[in-house]
Formats: C-alpha cells, sequence, structure tokens
C-alpha cells in the first residue's frame, strides 16, 4: 500500500477539479488499497477552513482555523473578503498545508495545477526531494488563462515561470488533455514522463447523486426549479470567455426569432450584471441566470435542460481544456452542441454522441442548434449516444487509472513499484 498526497490550489468547492477530477481518481487509488489524502488550502470557501471529513474512502484535510482568522480580524486584518479569506492570511493557509502534508509523510506527492498554493506547495516539496507528480488540466500562462485573467503583470509572469519550471521538473506530468500532454513533452524534450489522464465519469457518489436527480422527469424538475415549459438550451462556463459567449448569444438570437426557446445561463465573475443586461436587451427569449452552483444543483439544471451549447474559440486556452462539465452533460444523456476544438473531439463523435461545428462558424451553430430544436428525436438519440461513450471509454478506473499508475510507477523507487498494479506503459 502506498500513501499518496494530493495537493490542490483551492477548495474542493465551488470549483471543479479538486472534486471533478482529483477526489475521482483519488477515490479509484483507494480501491486498490492505497491511501490518499487530498490537503487544500480553501481560501475561496471559508466554510471549510480546518474542515476534516472522509468520502469515499477518501480524506479531505483543509488548512485554517476560523477562530485564528476571527483573532487576526479583531486585529483589524479582515478574515474574509467578498467570501473569500484575506490574502493577508494565506502565508498562514501555505505553511499550514505544507505542515500537514510533511507531517503525513507520504510516498509520493501530486500536485493539481502548477499555480496558486499548490504551484507554490510544489516547487518548495520538489527542492526538497520529495517525489512529485504534477497534473495540468489548464494552460495556465502566457498563451493561455494569463491572456485572459485581469492578473497583475507581475503575477502573470510569476505564474507562466512557475507552470514552465514545474513542468520540467517534476518527476511525471499528468495532463488532461492531448495539447497539454505535447506541450508538456516539448517543455521536458528527453525527459518525457507525460501520461495522458482524461476527465472522466463521476466517481461512485456522485454517479449515485446523478441517479438521484434522474428519477424525476425533466418536467417535474422544471418546475422545482421554477423553469418554463417548452425547449430550453443551456449554456453554463466561463463568462470571462467573451468570445465564445458573444457568439452563442447571437445564434441564440437569431433562432429564437424563428423557433420558441428560453436559455439557461450558469455562472458569474465581475462581468455577470454586464452580461445579463446584454442577454435580456439583445435575446428576444426568456432567460434564467444562475450563480456558479453546488454541484447537486447543476445536475438539476443539466437535467432540466433540453440541449447544452457552448461554442468555444480556436485558441490555446481552449484547445488545452479538457471540461469536467462536458462529462456531466453527456452522462446526463443531453445532447452537446460544441465546437471543433481541442478536447472536444476525443469526447464527442459528430452526429453520433454530439455535433461539432467550426469554431468561429456562426451560421453553422445557428443551424445547429435549430436542427436540435426541430428534432426532439434526434436530441434523444445524441444523449443516448453520449451517455454510452462516457461509460464506454471515460471511467476513471480505464485509462485514466493505468496512466496514472504508469506515473507513479515512474516516480517511485524499484522497491516501492512492487506495490502497484502491473501497468501498461504510458509514453
Amino acid at each position: 500500500m502506498l500513501r499518496i498526497a494530493f495537493i490542490g490550489a483551492f477548495a474542493f468547492s465551488p470549483k471543479g477539479t479538486m472534486r471533478a477530477r482529483a477526489h475521482p481518481l483519488a477515490s479509484e487509488l483507494v480501491k486498490l488499497g492505497h491511501e490518499v489524502t487530498i490537503f487544500l488550502p480553501p481560501y475561496d470557501n471559508p466554510a471549510d477552513l480546518g474542515r476534516v471529513w472522509e468520502q469515499e474512502g477518501v480524506r479531505v484535510w483543509n488548512a485554517g482555523s476560523p477562530s485564528r482568522l476571527q483573532n487576526r480580524a479583531n486585529e483589524n486584518s479582515a478574515p474574509q473578503v467578498d467570501g473569500k479569506v484575506s490574502r493577508l492570511n494565506y502565508p498562514r493557509l501555505l505553511l499550514q498545508l505544507l505542515a500537514a502534508v510533511n507531517h503525513y509523510k507520504p510516498d509520493l506527492i501530486h500536485i493539481f495545477k502548477p499555480k496558486g498554493f499548490a504551484g507554490a506547495a510544489g516547487s518548495y516539496l520538489l527542492l526538497k526531494g520529495n517525489r512529485v507528480v504534477l497534473d495540468c488540466d489548464d494552460w495556465e500562462g502566457w498563451g493561455g488563462w494569463n491572456d485572459v485573467k485581469p492578473y497583475p503583470l507581475i503575477v502573470k509572469e510569476y505564474i507562466d515561470r512557475q507552470e514552465r519550471w514545474m513542468m520540467r521538473r517534476a518527476h511525471a506530468v499528468t495532463t488532461a488533455s492531448r495539447v497539454l500532454e505535447q506541450r508538456a513533452l516539448s517543455l521536458r524534450g528527453q525527459a518525457g514522463g507525460v501520461y495522458y489522464v482524461p476527465n472522466c465519469g463521476a466517481s461512485t457518489a456522485n454517479g449515485e447523486l446523478q441517479t438521484l436527480i434522474r428519477s424525476l422527469s425533466p418536467a417535474e424538475t422544471r418546475r422545482e426549479l421554477g423553469l418554463p415549459e417548452g425547449p430550453l438550451v443551456l449554456h453554463s462556463g466561463h463568462f470571462a470567455d467573451e468570445q465564445g459567449l458573444a457568439l452563442f448569444l447571437r445564434s441564440a438570437a437569431r433562432v429564437a426569432k424563428e423557433i420558441p426557446m428560453s436559455v439557461v445561463l450558469v455562472g458569474d465573475g465581475a462581468e455577470s450584471p454586464r452580461i445579463q443586461r446584454r442577454f435580456q436587451s439583445e435575446l428576444n427569449a426568456s432567460t434564467y441566470f444562475f450563480p456558479s452552483l453546488p454541484y447537486r444543483d447543476f445536475l438539476r439544471i443539466v437535467w432540466a435542460c433540453d440541449i447544452a451549447a457552448f461554442p468555444y474559440p480556436d485558441d490555446s486556452v481552449h484547445r488545452a481544456k479538457c471540461s469536467a462539465r462536458i462529462v456531466d452533460y453527456m452522462a446526463m444523456a443531453k445532447p452537446v452542441l460544441t465546437s471543433r476544438v481541442g478536447q472536444n473531439l476525443e469526447y464527442i463523435g459528430d452526429g453520433e454522441s454530439g455535433i461539432l461545428v467550426a469554431a468561429g462558424d456562426e451560421d453553422g451553430f445557428a443551424r445547429k442548434l435549430e436542427l436540435l430544436l426541430r428534432n426532439p428525436s434526434l436530441r434523444e438519440r445524441l444523449g443516448h449516444q453520449a451517455e454510452a461513450r462516457i461509460h464506454a471509454k471515460f471511467q476513471w478506473n480505464g485509462e485514466a487509472l493505468q496512466n496514472c499508475l504508469a506515473a507513479y510507477e515512474q516516480v517511485l523507487q524499484p522497491s516501492m513499484r512492487l506495490h502497484l498494479l502491473p501497468v501498461a506503459k504510458a509514453r
């Protein structure tokens, strides 16, 4: 049995990386007899400060102490800003995180994201000689999210340098997309050690939650959520993705002139009020806005809707992205309309398990949206085949787990590899 530490860059929720990627992978490792603890700095979810729980055999440990942060607040240092822990407390969270990992004495460490708390912890632990595997599920630096996020220039430069350094120096790298796989191989050169671990279907508990939600009909779920009858089109994601969101709005506005429909938007952020105003003024259809939601509530909205539509621009951010939400849509038997970009091609067979349109093709996107709205039988067929594809090809106990174990085998000393199941070598 191995003792494995997963380290995240933020809380278990509301962001999805740790809930939808790290935890399901950890639960599969536990089923093989390994011990896994997920260490988190919940700066973005203060309700989790200091909490420890177990979920599907995986221990989740959160840094921080609400009482100590409150004491700091009494010393004129506010503990929370807009529902987050103050940056003044970040060093404390990082030190607590590192102390807990060192006390745990793991056989190896899996870092999820080469930035933020995870990047800082991973860099330190690498320099201290620990066996470290790095997981990348986004392109973070220049050419990626740095070009989108409103970080100060010095922060962006740090993120880019840290990402490249960790990709090169980690003993192995797991990646959520083929583009990230190729980027890591390019940066590492002869070092190799890069393993493709795509996002997969829900963990056991989340799979049971999906089944529970589907015990009600979509119509019953709509009534509970206060959503109308008639075709519902869902768009969920980063409102910072201005290009994709604008294409969706223009396409939906054209189709709404011909077919009665309603649009459901899920997301939040600084741009949310402006985006709501724009949809209300430009879209001749009822629009329902929800902020980022707990996973259960998000799945209920997915189940209530008829179509999941989200165009992507063809840039490095979206070519490298491996959307966990596309897996949720498909697992919930919903037809997906998206762009022929990056990982979308791994998940969707065009016309078989969803519909793909060329990036930037507003006319094509509008035509396919209209086609889906006019054909309930097509929506049903695509949804059923999407669900079947996720169950057949994208399960955590399949290729994803085998490639993760191959990464661990590379990192571990020969005497410790005996504790791993025999696996086929990944490149």
